[in-house]
């Protein structure tokens, strides 16, 4: 990689045997190389990971692209997403190789010739803030749900070390007939009472009046259940159907206007896959034949050690 004179500002694209892209308020200029293709367990085995993380970025990129804590544009939050899942892939896979369990034992992937999409346990948030754990009821119609002591506002935010203006991202990855859809709910937790003591969390999110939440530009209220039993709030997003993964981002706006975020990996239900289960080694079988990779991408060239 090498940084361009001054003559050569501002050029973008593929000129001869370099491709110039802008970084960083510089140009750079990268050589470009093809590697060897020999079709390898191993290079399939890289090829498989990178489409799985570039599908599921590309599925969540609403919210993807403005939550890790330390990125400041969207740029960087998706090649910070890129990375940090792609470790987080290969060293699972390293660690089941190293384990003699094999690669049978790793699911959610598709071959590279697929186009389905099937969700894995992604990094889709990276910060400081409190984390909110939730799971995944397989046994009660495949709902997700957050723990709490009781209904109200007070009950919610002292079980998880939250403040009033804090905002909750509630994602899921809701099963639809032979589709995996991707859903999302925001929810600013600041009651229209005055102290929130009483505020009721709210059984019915979506039609009730005057409880909580109450009229806020900044909520997405995108529930089709959300309702509290015993210990928990169970939910489930848009049109309904059996989540497969989930996870709860929170966000808080600091004075200067900078935003903090909460750690969050998506929790699977394993479960809710059914038949669409696809092994590793499975996805990584069939792709010999399917390479299906620009190897003159940026990100390729910039991952291409482990590739």
């Amino acid at each position: 990689m090498a940084e361009m004179t001054k003559d050569m500002y501002g050029a973008v694209g593929k000129f001869g045997n370099k491709v110039f892209y802008q970084r960083g308020g510089k140009t750079i200029a990268r050589t470009i190389t093809k590697p060897q293709n020999p079709k390898t367990e191993a290079q399939s085995l890289s090829r498989v990971l990178l489409k799985a993380v570039n599908k599921t970025y590309s599925k969540l990129k609403e919210i993807c692209d403005h939550s890790f804590e330390e990125c400041d544009n969207s740029f960087d939050c998706m090649n910070k997403f890129k990375r940090v899942n792609l470790k987080y892939l290969r060293e699972n896979a390293t660690t089941l190789l190293e384990s003699g369990q094999g690669l049978d034992n790793f699911y959610q992937f598709t071959p590279l010739q697929s186009h389905k999409w099937t969700p894995f346990a992604a990094i889709v948030s990276e910060g400081h803030l409190p984390v909110v754990s939730v799971g995944i009821d397989a046994a009660r119609g495949h709902k997700a749900y957050v723990g709490t002591t009781g209904p109200t506002y007070a009950d919610f935010v002292t079980a998880w070390g939250l403040q009033r203006g804090d905002l909750l991202t509630f994602v899921t990855v809701q099963k639809r007939d032979s589709a995996y859809v991707p859903e999302i709910a925001r929810l600013v937790l600041d009651p229209s009472y005055a102290d929130g003591s009483g505020a009721p969390m709210s059984t019915e999110i979506v039609n009730s009046e005057g409880e909580f939440p109450y009229s806020n530009r900044k909520n997405r209220l995108n529930f089709s259940t959300f309702a509290f039993d015993t210990d928990h709030f169970s939910f489930v997003m848009g049109c309904g159907g059996d989540i497969v993964a989930a996870g709860i981002i929170v966000s808080r706006e600091t004075p200067g206007g900078s935003w903090l975020r909460s750690n969050c990996q998506l929790v699977l239900d394993e479960a809710g896959f059914g038949s669409d289960l696809c092994s590793l080694a499975k996805a990584v079988e069939n792709s010999y034949k399917a390479p299906e990779i620009d190897m003159e991408s940026d990100f390729y060239l910039n991952n291409a050690d482990g590739v």
